[in-house]
């Protein structure tokens, strides 16, 4: 079940800064959490097109993140949302971002694992260009 997860001006992400992004992930129940320690992962990072709905066609890929690089599981798996600890980190270096323009872009993170490779959040996020760099 994919979840939307926005990262919006108020959130403070800038172009050209450290930032850790974490998700925890629900089971296609809605209720009870999924166990990823075993998924392949990746997250993709896109500019919205003008005038598109951000879950409709957009612009080349800007930024991507795999479990190979970039993407770790960390905490304790249980079913139980209040008592599971367990989230998808996802690691931006400055360096990933500096040169991004400001503005709107859009992201999901997916499981690749073949026949069960499905959307698990997805959200619009907005970059704020600081103007020191």
């Amino acid at each position: 079940m994919s979840y939307e997860s926005k990262i919006e001006a108020s959130d403070n992400f800038f172009a050209g800064e450290d930032r850790t992004l974490s998700y925890e992930i629900l089971a296609d129940d809605g209720t009870s959490m999924e166990d990823v320690s075993t998924f392949t992962l990746e997250w993709t990072l896109r500019k919205d097109v003008a005038a598109k709905h951000p879950y409709r066609v957009q612009g080349s890929v800007v930024l991507t993140k795999t479990s190979a690089l970039g993407i770790s599981v960390t905490g304790t798996y249980d079913s139980v949302r209040a008592t599971n600890t367990q989230r998808v980190i996802v690691t931006i270096a400055d360096t990933d971002t500096e040169a991004f323009a400001g503005g709107r872009y859009v992201a999901a993170l997916k499981r690749m694992d073949a026949g069960l490779e499905s959307v698990l959040s997805h959200g619009v996020v907005e970059v704020l260009v600081s103007p020191v760099r």
